[in-house]
């Protein structure tokens, strides 16, 4: 579709939405690479305190493996205990370098890192390798001097708790910034929606308000035209697009029927195909006569029907055939006037509509069974009808008491659900309305 056919209205509303879409789709992509920034952000941030607390780990079992080594050898003097202890020291150096360099990235804890490698390193200077030189001469350190061994070692052993909690509160923090960060990008996202599509409301609120009033004014002038009323005056409208043009064009359009309809009047009362009344006149006598039945309270029936796969028809004979099997089915028709009491009348295309007067379902039901049968016995060749060898016609039934409170469209709209309920279990049948009741 070209931009240029929609014209100058349609391509101000476009404009509007086009941009509105445009601005939607770059904030949308924008806050999904924010929020996948924020992903890879908590990712990046687990993965360290991951690796953080393996290494911890690895420090507090260095450390345990130099003491456990160490006192072994002083009590035994097997020398099978200095594996472990200089294996042990050899491990506890190289995870208090690596512990010291990623705590880095974490200040909360790189303070207490440094506490935890100094308290090791403090009892691996201070006594593991002084006693096990004394365990290597045959001495014991004295039992003061133990104690504090000892006593080295359990606040090891406490900053190491200590210091595996700080780990775990500082998984949480990382977490909650990552949740922080993604629910204020949702915010932002759904407020710039929001925002961006109140902002196309109102700029669509304010082109279509300057355009609704001419167009209702416009609408209801034309309503007037089609009842012959010409005394109405188009409305005012100064801007120069197609609503313009249009007003314009139904001006010219008033000014011409006016001045010809009393001719057309006298030649559109009877279809020039069929002879039958037309649309127009079935119309005008159905509003003369449902005013005389709303005041004498009698009913009024509509019985609606059309030809049963009439476009097949067409394109199988093609149209001639088409105008052939109308008239012949017309002349049929004509058989059922009984004026003023019932009348034929071609309703547009291939459907067709019956009035009855003062007739009550029951007898509408039966003349419709009787015009269907006589369509049917017509037997008019149909080779591409699915129901049947000949043409045949589907047939709604509607019966209204006319009142102030139900309008003349109503028994219309009646007929045509009863139609098509026609149709749809199967056509070339009469069904009433508001009953799935069938004839065939």
């Amino acid at each position: 579709m070209k931009l240029n056919s929609l014209g100058k209205l349609g391509n101000k509303l476009l404009n509007s939405i086009f941009i509105s879409a445009l601005l939607i789709i770059v904030i949308v992509i924008t806050f999904t690479i924010f929020i996948r920034v924020s992903l890879d952000v908590n990712i990046k941030g687990q993965r360290s305190l991951d690796d953080l607390e393996v290494l911890t780990n690895q420090l507090y079992q260095a450390l345990i493996d130099q003491e456990t080594g160490q006192r072994g050898y002083s009590l035994t003097k097997d020398e099978s205990f200095l594996e472990p202890y200089y294996i042990g020291g050899q491990q506890f150096h190289e995870s208090s370098d690596e512990l010291i360099q990623l705590s880095t990235h974490f200040p909360t804890l790189h303070k207490q890192a440094k506490l935890l490698v100094a308290e090791g390193q403090d009892w691996h200077n201070l006594y593991g390798d002084p006693f096990v030189a004394l365990a290597e001469k045959g001495e014991l350190p004295n039992l003061l001097v133990s104690v504090e061994a000892k006593h080295l070692i359990d606040e090891f052993r406490v900053t190491y708790k200590e210091f595996t909690v700080m780990i775990d509160a500082e998984r949480t923090i990382v977490r909650n910034t990552m949740k922080t960060r993604i629910n204020s990008t949702l915010f932002g996202l759904v407020f710039f929606i929001i925002f961006i599509i109140l902002i196309n409301l109102l700029v669509n609120f304010r082109i279509l308000k300057s355009v609704i009033k001419p167009i209702i004014k416009l609408s209801n002038n034309v309503k007037s035209y089609t009842e012959h009323d010409f005394t109405k005056v188009v409305p005012t409208y100064n801007k120069q697009d197609e609503l313009y043009d249009l007003i314009q064009n139904v001006d010219i359009m008033r000014t011409e029927l006016s001045s010809s309809i009393q001719t057309l009047e006298e030649k559109v009362n009877f279809d020039g195909l069929t002879g039958l009344y037309n649309r127009r006149y079935f119309n005008e006598t159905m509003l003369k006569e449902w005013a005389i039945a709303k005041e004498k309270h009698f009913p009024i029936s509509i019985i609606l029907f059309d030809i049963d796969f009439y476009k097949n028809f067409n394109d199988t004979y093609g149209h001639l055939a088409g105008d052939e099997c109308l008239k012949t089915i017309a002349t049929c028709l004509k058989n059922f006037n009984d004026e003023p009491v019932r009348f034929v009348a071609r309703f547009g295309g291939e459907e067709f509509v019956v009035f009855l007067q003062g007739q009550d379902e029951h007898q509408a039901m039966q003349l419709a069974e009787e015009i269907r049968k006589a369509v049917e016995n017509l037997k008019i060749p149909h080779s591409k009808s699915e129901v049947h060898d000949y043409v045949t016609i589907s047939m709604g039934v509607a019966t209204v008491i006319p009142t102030d409170y139900i309008k003349s469209t109503k028994i219309f709209n009646m007929a045509d659900q009863a139609m098509y309920e026609s149709k749809n279990n199967g056509r070339n049948r009469v069904t009433k309305y508001e009953k799935v009741v069938s004839y065939q």
